[in-house]
């Protein structure tokens, strides 16, 4: 119907199996040139372009030019947020080998969404929020409260000056492995921000994996005593 979102357009853009897997190596934020997706998605460079001009042409990625070389990455939160969520309906494919387990596992553990920290690592630190009554959520509604503000302030994180930024400032994500929450929103972003800048963490270059380092599983353990 003439005005009306075109939901086929989408499917049709979801329904090639390369176009997937480009998209969902973007799911860590970051930008990244098409040889270097095409690589990781195990495709020619021609065929990645094809495909990134084609997600290009639809706004979902945007691009930069630095120099010779055009980098791209998810053009927006609600792009990464669809995808999340389709990966939580979405049957699970079955592991078949050791490198995949391996993977699999890995991603489990700790993973990017998009900016925030996903996996085992990112809900246990979103629990250990709402169990302090730093964060109360009533039907999947999130809010922080004053005894929050003051932790994140405590970490070194401009509560006020999320709050001024677009978007929204706190928000559940539900988790594809976890299949419960973890933190999203310009809260989230901050955090998993803030938790790379104190190299407790460090990023698999590779897929999405986040692993924990020397001071981050010290600075982590904590939120599981506290369940």
């Amino acid at each position: 119907m003439a005005g009306f979102p075109h939901l086929q357009q989408t499917t049709k853009l979801l329904a090639d199996h390369s176009r997937l897997e480009i998209l969902t190596l973007l799911m860590d934020g970051r930008f990244h040139t098409v040889h270097e997706l095409a690589k990781k998605a195990k495709i020619k460079d021609h065929t990645a372009s094809y495909h990134i001009i084609k997600l290009h042409s639809l706004d979902w990625v945007m691009s930069y030019k630095q120099g010779r070389n055009v980098y791209y990455r998810l053009s927006s939160l609600e792009i990464a947020d669809l995808l999340e969520n389709l990966m939580v309906v979405s049957p699970v494919k079955p592991i078949k080998s050791f490198n995949e387990n391996k993977e699999y596992s890995e991603l489990k553990a700790g993973r990017s969404c998009y900016r925030h920290l996903a996996g085992v690592i990112g809900v246990v630190f979103f629990n250990f929020l709402l169990h302090n009554n730093y964060l109360v959520m009533e039907n999947h509604h999130v809010e922080l409260t004053e005894e929050g503000v003051c932790y994140f302030k405590d970490l070194g994180i401009d509560i006020d000056a999320l709050k001024k930024q677009s978007g929204v400032l706190v928000k559940p994500c539900l988790d594809w492995t976890e299949r419960t929450f973890h933190l999203g929103g310009n809260l989230g972003n901050a955090f998993f921000r803030w938790c790379k800048e104190k190299e407790y963490i460090t990023l698999n270059p590779e897929n999405r994996g986040v692993r924990l380092i020397a001071e981050g599983n010290l600075f982590f353990q904590k939120f599981e005593s506290s369940q």
